[in-house]
């Protein structure tokens, strides 16, 4: 007989005992040995087991909020409202150019008129006195070195000659 026979012959003979023994453990051959205790729940079988039991009603507030109900979370304070925010005051408009040119001035008593016109113009121009608009701007004084202008609560300074 060879070697690798031997060890066929030899795991042949070991399944055969380990069916054996699987089949009496199986068929109950053993069953009054294994030492298991025979257990049965606590369940009334009568009404007169449940007399010692409270009433439904008992329970109410535990009924009335459920386990994993968000309601059942600890108080927690909301957290503080944040500052105000400050009043955000608008910067005062910057004075644009309202494109407007002083041509002249003329002074004569108690008349003030003075001579203006719009840079992109081909030299029309008006003279205007005080407290009289020129292309929605409303000229508040006239003096000798030029004119004050306002609109919308801005003032310009327009000056007949460039200051030095």
């Amino acid at each position: 007989m060879t070697p690798l026979a031997g060890v066929l012959a030899l795991l042949a003979c070991l399944n055969v005992l380990l069916g054996a023994r699987l089949a009496t453990l199986s068929l109950g051959g053993e069953a009054s040995s294994s030492g298991r205790a025979a257990w049965e729940a606590p369940v009334p079988r009568t009404i007169a087991t449940v007399v010692g039991r409270q009433p439904l009603e008992r329970y109410a507030e535990i009924l009335a909020h459920p386990v994993f109900q968000k309601s059942r979370e600890p108080f927690v304070p909301p957290p503080p409202a944040p500052p105000a925010p400050m009043p955000v005051v608008a910067p005062p408009p910057a004075a644009a150019d309202p494109g407007l040119l002083v041509g002249g001035v003329m002074i004569n008593g108690g008349t003030s008129k003075a001579y203006l016109q719009s840079r992109g113009g081909a030299g029309a121009g008006s003279w205007i006195n005080e407290n009289e608009t020129f292309q929605g701007w409303r000229v508040t004084s006239i003096d000798a070195s030029g004119v004050r202008i306002e609109q919308e609560g801005r003032a310009i300074e327009l000056q007949l000659y460039p200051r030095n």
